[in-house]
């Protein structure tokens, strides 16, 4: 998995590609073989455009492009044949976008940026697994720690500036809410939910017999010490070696079927409360397993994801605010494009739809 951070989310501007994009028909995912040719990686250092004399490369342009592509993959769909201008077009106009409302507000910074651009990298090394995998994750990506630092502390402070604009011009009231969560049933019905912990000793399918035989001795010697009176949690927090659930004694909070690997699952939608499993081979390695809370299937409460319903109307009314406050900054700006200038009828581009109130995970133990 490959570090991004320019464009990491749908929703950082307001003026996001996805937002400013019509509707278009389902196409086919994108594949290894199937991504568009257009929408690819580069290392160019082409200037394609100025803002304030600021550049923005051919190489920061491509890259938006790409999140944008990626973010489609994951919903089953790809940039139609034909619309590579109109991606280029939208994702040029965000990137300068950003660049305008990270210089209008250079002297209004959060105090608790340095802290908080660490506890979003720190976040990100443990859903990466850890330094090592940080660290590969940033070399294969082509970018310095210095380069991630500053684009995370771009992000936040455009978030910042996005969310002030929302509460002060964007108003959404109680029954607005409910009115969307009645209109959408759909949207807030819950699966049957299990929270568990688990303690994991890593191991590849791959390795060595002796290797197998050293770690599945290490989980049975953990196993041995639960039967044995000592607390589920106390053994993870020693010995797990899943850095993002074993500071916390293990507990991976409430998960879905579908969200775990086959293995995984089967056990901890099959185990009582509180019992504690037999040794379960995943492809991750060896895990024991301890199901510490259920909730059967149910409909939502309404007051329990009205704040994330209000939160998700306000960003969806806020967009034409932030277009507005955009294109307030480019009437003083000195904005220079060397793009060609895209032919009107290219200029059809596909949307990203995101879910308002829970967006589903990977497959994962962690």
């Amino acid at each position: 998995m490959k570090i991004r951070v320019v464009l990491a989310t749908s929703t950082v501007v307001g003026i996001v590609i996805g937002q400013a994009f019509a509707a278009a028909p389902t196409a086919a995912p994108v594949t290894a073989t199937n991504k568009p040719t257009s929408v690819v990686a580069a290392t160019s250092n082409e200037v394609v455009a100025r803002v304030n004399g600021t550049a923005i490369t051919r190489k920061d342009l491509d890259e938006a492009m790409q999140t944008f592509a990626s973010q489609m993959a994951r919903q089953g769909r790809r940039v139609p044949q034909g619309q590579a201008a109109a991606l280029q077009q939208s994702a040029l106009d965000e990137l300068i976008g950003r660049e305008l409302i990270l210089q209008h507000n250079s002297k209004q910074i959060p105090a608790d940026i340095d802290k908080r651009v660490q506890d979003q990298i720190d976040q990100t090394k443990t859903r990466m697994g850890g330094e090592v995998e940080f660290k590969k994750s940033l070399a294969d990506s082509g970018i310095t720690l210095d380069q991630y630092t500053r684009e995370t502390r771009d992000n936040i402070i455009i978030r910042e500036v996005v969310r002030s604009i929302l509460d002060q011009q964007v108003k959404v009231s109680d029954a607005d809410a409910k009115a969307f969560y009645d209109a959408n049933p759909e949207q807030f019905k819950q699966p049957e939910l299990v929270r568990a912990s688990h303690i994991l000793i890593r191991c590849s399918p791959d390795a060595t017999d002796a290797l197998k035989a050293e770690k599945r001795a290490r989980i049975d010697a953990a196993l041995a010490r639960v039967k044995g009176g000592e607390k589920f949690a106390d053994v993870a927090r020693e010995v797990s070696e899943d850095p993002g659930s074993a500071k916390n004694g293990g507990d991976l909070g409430f998960f879905s079927r579908g969200r775990m690997v086959p293995e995984f699952e089967t056990v901890a939608f099959s185990l009582g409360s509180n019992v504690v499993s037999g040794v379960i081979t995943t492809q991750f390695g060896y895990h024991i397993l301890q199901v510490t809370g259920h909730k059967p299937a149910q409909t939502m409460p309404f007051d329990e994801v009205k704040e994330r319903i209000v939160d998700f109307l306000k960003t969806r009314k806020g967009g034409e605010a932030t277009r507005t406050y955009v294109a307030d900054l480019r009437k003083s700006a000195k904005i220079e494009v060397f793009l060609p200038e895209p032919n009107p009828s290219a200029l059809t581009p596909p949307s990203v739809q995101t879910a308002p109130v829970q967006a589903p995970n990977p497959k994962s133990t962690k």
